[in-house]
């Protein structure tokens, strides 16, 4: 079946130049046919939960239930509502989403609109925006409510330093949220970049992600909890990390997060604003990154024989890339960005398995 295509001819389905509240009231920006999806063929089974596909979205563009509601009809199974915390929170001002030039290193430059989804790279500061604990009940739920059979959801879920109770205990509260609103996976986001470095480099230490992650374990059982988290500087960092994790329970890795790079526009000015010099970076840009991650941390888990899952993000913006992140040790296989500017990239990789099967069997004959 041949599935139409999108970018740059159709504009991503999350606006730039809106606001992150404007996009959750009236986005997602998509008004066009969602093409038929074929019958799975291989459903796979994580952390209990029955999938269609190894297919997923990661914390960051699926704002509310309506967002999850569209993703999870464009063909991606494990999808993940975006992170929350204990109380409604606002998010950084604009400009939230930049594109940068995917061959910067050390320095993110912005650029145009590339045109060309090959290369696609930006940088999201957002700042980790959340709504109110009523909402979020009520949402949460309508968001499972509109899933198919064989479809799972993750709710992401961060701490917030100084709110009258410890770190951890604030990440606690934020993750019984979820688990009241009915959530069946949770992931604690331990490495976004885009906040204070204390939120933000959580995941670099492993006796903070063994306390905090087996507190978050204790109070949600049973549900199963997935860390969140970013680069590491060396595989020995990496192996603390993920043994730190084990240890305390957690079932579930997602990695990697957006790359922290300092943005600047093309006179070396910061893109962001003075008070926002740094910020993650995502697309193509960090795929070689993210891969590599999967291949170190996937040889420690067998290594050590972690009872972990490895789901792995960043970089995928075609649809031709997410086997290489499954067969890099990923058992889910999730894109944000790709995902916003392609919302086909689903029901491409999908159509695209039937016809390799349909051309071998040929051959075969």
């Amino acid at each position: 079946m041949h599935i139409p295509e999108w970018y740059p001819d159709q504009p991503a389905i999350y606006d730039i130049n809106k606001s992150y509240a404007e996009n959750a009231s009236h986005g997602p920006f998509f008004q066009a046919e969602i093409p038929k999806r074929p019958e799975p063929s291989s459903p796979i089974d994580f952390l209990g939960h029955k999938l269609n596909s190894a297919l997923g979205v990661p914390a960051g563009p699926l704002l509310n239930a309506n967002w999850i509601s569209l993703a999870a009809k464009l063909g991606f199974d494990l999808v993940t509502y975006k992170t929350i915390r204990s109380f409604a929170h606002p998010g950084h001002a604009l400009p939230n989403m930049i594109y940068v030039d995917p061959k910067s290193r050390d320095l993110a430059l912005a650029c145009d609109d590339p045109r060309n989804i090959d290369g696609l790279t930006l940088t999201n500061s957002f700042g980790m925006p959340s709504k109110s604990p009523d909402f979020l009940l009520q949402d949460i739920e309508k968001a499972h409510r509109s899933l198919a059979e064989d479809q799972a959801m993750i709710v992401s879920v961060v701490g917030t330093p100084n709110q009258g109770v410890s770190f951890a205990q604030d990440f606690v509260q934020a993750a019984c949220i979820a688990k009241d609103a009915g959530a069946k996976l949770i992931e604690a986001n331990f490495s976004c970049p885009n906040v204070g470095k204390e939120e933000g480099q959580l995941y670099t230490n492993p006796e903070a992600v063994y306390q905090f992650a087996h507190a978050i374990v204790q109070a949600i059982r049973p549900i199963p909890l997935i860390l969140k988290i970013g680069v590491f500087p060396t595989p020995e960092s990496l192996s603390y990390v993920l043994e730190a994790a084990a240890r305390a329970g957690v079932r579930g890795i997602c990695g990697i997060n957006s790359v922290a790079y300092r943005v600047v526009d093309q006179k070396e000015q910061p893109a962001l604003g003075e008070k926002r010099l740094s910020s993650g970076v995502c697309g193509a840009a960090i795929r070689n990154e993210a891969l590599s991650f999967l291949r170190t941390a996937s040889k420690i888990i067998h290594k050590e024989k972690l009872n972990l899952e490895l789901l792995g993000c960043g970089g995928i913006v075609k649809s031709d890339q997410f086997d290489e992140y499954l067969e890099s040790g990923a058992k889910i296989a999730m894109s944000a960005t790709g995902m916003m500017w392609d919302p086909y990239l689903a029901l491409r990789y999908h159509w695209n398995r039937i016809d390799d099967r349909t051309k071998s069997h040929s051959l075969s004959l």
